[in-house]
């Protein structure tokens, strides 16, 4: 019987785990000037970790250079309306003679 309860209480802690995280995506969006405002961080296309630089639905970035804390690369993005591209440089050619 112990163990039925044991069982039970650790999924309903795994529930209520849950439910915290579907409400951590409410306290991304504020309201501003009598309007709705979604924000987000912006990842490092590199490694997938938070960088500084947070950004806003209405928010419009062209060629920017986007620079990682963690993997100390600069990665140059476009942003429009939430969604982000990554910006491919070529490499440099060397020169022949």
């Amino acid at each position: 019987m112990a163990y039925i309860f044991k069982k039970v209480a650790y999924k309903r802690r795994l529930l209520n785990i849950c439910s915290y995280k579907n409400d951590s995506s409410q306290q991304n969006i504020k309201e501003r000037d009598g309007k709705v405002c979604k924000y987000e961080w912006i990842l490092c296309p590199v490694c997938g970790n938070k960088t500084r630089v947070k950004i806003r639905d209405d928010t419009v970035l062209a060629n920017f250079p986007l620079f990682c804390p963690k993997c100390k690369q600069e990665t140059i993005i476009n942003v429009k309306q939430l969604k982000i591209s990554v910006i491919k440089e070529p490499d440099a050619k060397t020169q022949s003679r």
